[in-house]
């Protein structure tokens, strides 16, 4: 039976979308939110307990290729859909899994591939949905659903442990995402998007689902200035409650708040990148790079100034989480709608998003090696080399993806 009702696209199809993304996040982040809880309670050493978490992110990485191939064949409502319920239900059985590590690293590992179910689709419907300013308004929304995400469950986590213990911070997770899941399985059929061969690219070209050689080498470099964004966003700020207690003895309570503020301020970025792509770039990878540049300038300020006081550090550290925040959005968000004739859109956006996991691996191990053999102090130098890297990357890709964008 055809369905009759008014088609879900423009703003409201942007905030349902970005509620996904907020309903994703939650039911991602809660492990780490209460990781020392759970180490209280069960007794497991903090070793064995972070073995989950780099479960999470090897699956959350793979899953992203694999699921953004799947999402260039069938109907991205769909794969959102299988996401949002496989993830719900492990949030709901994770809390019962607590009497055996290898079965919550099990758990969390197919979490993570849940969770990359959606975000290559979410990409492939906005860009088959809207034009060049609704997808630069719907963008920003979506991303912001990650930052509300990150905030609430900070916010609220400690106070779900204080009440029914950490378990019930899953059992809400899992609400969350049971409430999401129901909405979306109702307002997705208003969706108008059709699996790959259904989809018109545009008026006069037709999609072919092939990879253009003349994006080969700026991807690879793009590729390259995300696993540098990696590496910064998610190694400064993993370790910014760390560096704050070792270097200016802070506790655990002003830790959570500096995290939540993180989250605050990247709702800001995000809203100041998209601007500067609007009014002046309208190349979202040479917004990235300056974006990066910007990055560069705040880590060697804090590498120089490194003994001012905890002031300039906590500054610096929001400058850089909050620029790698804007890079995400340029070269994450809006390189894939550039793939929109070639019918990869979703392969494109999951693979690129992967890389971003492969910085963030190689950063949760890198930091505190690299703290180990040396000092904060070094890490952050490394911090600023690595900013210039992307920054390059961004630089010398941007001329290329231009030309590439008007062929």
């Amino acid at each position: 039976m055809t369905n009759t009702k008014r088609p879900l696209l423009g703003k409201p199809l942007a905030w349902i979308l970005a509620l996904v993304y907020f309903s994703s996040y939650v039911t991602r982040i809660n492990f780490a939110a209460v990781i020392q809880e759970i180490i209280t309670d069960t007794g497991y050493a903090k070793s064995q307990l972070s073995i989950i978490l780099v479960a999470l992110s090897i699956t959350y990485g793979a899953g992203q290729i694999i699921n953004g191939i799947i999402g260039d064949h069938v109907k991205p409502q769909n794969l959102i859909l299988c996401g949002l319920t496989s993830a719900t239900v492990i949030n709901l059985l994770f809390p019962f899994c607590a009497g055996s590590v290898t079965l919550m690293t099990v758990m969390w590992a197919l979490n993570g591939f849940a969770q990359a179910m959606m975000w290559p689709p979410i990409v492939k419907i906005l860009v088959a949905t809207a034009d060049e300013a609704q997808y630069a308004y719907a963008v920003v929304r979506v991303s912001w659903g990650s930052s509300f995400g990150t905030i609430v469950m900070y916010l609220t986590a400690p106070l779900i442990i204080g009440l029914v213990g950490w378990r019930g911070v899953f059992i809400t997770s899992a609400i969350i995402g049971a409430t999401t899941t129901v909405l979306w399985g109702i307002l997705s059929r208003r969706v108008p998007v059709k699996k790959h061969e259904e989809i018109p690219a545009t008026e006069q070209v037709k999609q072919k689902m092939h990879f253009p050689r003349e994006a080969a080498l700026p991807m690879v470099l793009i590729a390259l200035a995300i696993i540098f964004q990696g590496m910064l966003r998610d190694g400064v700020t993993n370790w910014m409650p760390t560096y704050l207690a070792e270097v200016f003895d802070f506790g655990n309570q002003t830790s959570i708040f500096i995290t939540v503020s993180l989250a605050i301020f990247s709702i800001l970025t995000f809203c100041i990148a998209n601007w500067l792509y609007r009014k002046f770039f309208r190349n979202e990878v040479m917004c990235g790079a300056v974006i990066f540049g910007v990055s560069a300038v705040s880590a060697g300020l804090m590498f120089l100034l490194f003994d001012a006081g905890v002031i300039i550090a906590v500054l610096m550290m929001t400058m850089i989480t909050g620029c790698m925040h804007g890079v995400n959005l340029m070269l994450i968000t809006h390189v894939p709608k550039r793939f929109k004739k070639y019918g990869n859109i979703s392969t494109i956006s999951g693979a690129i998003n992967a890389c971003t996991y492969v910085g963030a691996a190689i950063a949760t191990y890198g930091v505190a090696k690299l703290v180990e053999l040396f000092d904060w102090r070094f890490t952050v130098g490394v911090w600023t080399i690595i900013a210039l890297f992307g920054t390059v990357c961004a630089l010398v890709a941007s001329r290329m993806w231009k030309k590439f964008m008007e062929d």
